[in-house]
């Protein structure tokens, strides 16, 4: 039998499962990989989740889940716009300075900044830590963060995940990437609401 816990929050990274699991829009649950499992099997134990559901929140290659792998299964309960926030999951052996490596535009003095109770020299392993908060940005600014292309990545796709972007926001962002031919690893510059 699968383990599955409950995770609540807003937004999700395209790169944050590097190191630890990250928040999403919607309610949610995850799974850990057990060897032979599969998106459509994983799929198959929920209602109203799709394989493609699940390629798109998380990013693991639908072709090789690395067991013990943490999968977001979304259940499509809507969480609001009042946690405008993502986080991270601490995970073993994780500090301050690998987890804003995985999040392009974070530095260690924005977590420190987002985290004041958190001590960064004694991080507990399961522990959330808020990597973006959108409720404090300035809405006038022409602050972004970044999206690093996975493969299969459409800007309809990368839309999707990031609560208020349209693939509109996207062009109007990114005005020097072509959406039809998008390399692998480059970033994509998610406007901040």
């Amino acid at each position: 039998m699968k383990k599955a816990t409950k995770r609540v929050a807003t937004a999700v990274v395209g790169t944050g499962l590097a190191f630890g699991a990250i928040g999403v829009s919607a309610a949610s649950e995850t799974v850990t990989v057990e060897s032979g499992d599969t998106y459509w099997g994983l799929a198959q134990n929920y209602d109203d989740v799709s394989t493609d559901n699940l390629v798109e929140e998380n990013d693991y290659d639908p072709q090789a889940l690395p067991v013990g792998a943490e999968i977001v299964i979304p259940t499509g309960e809507e969480n609001g716009d009042e946690n405008d926030v993502v986080t991270h999951v601490v995970q073993p052996g994780n500090t301050f300075s690998e987890i804003a490596a995985v999040y392009d535009g974070v530095t260690v003095n924005d977590l420190e900044n987002l985290n004041p109770d958190v001590n960064p020299y004694s991080l507990t392993v399961g522990s959330e830590i808020v990597v973006v908060d959108y409720g404090e940005s300035d809405t006038d600014s022409d602050e972004y963060v970044y999206h690093t292309v996975q493969p299969g990545n459409t800007f309809y796709e990368i839309a999707s995940v990031y609560d208020g972007v349209t693939v509109n926001d996207l062009l109007e962002a990114n005005p020097n990437v072509d959406p039809y031919v998008m390399t692998i690893g480059s970033d994509v510059a998610i406007p901040v609401r």
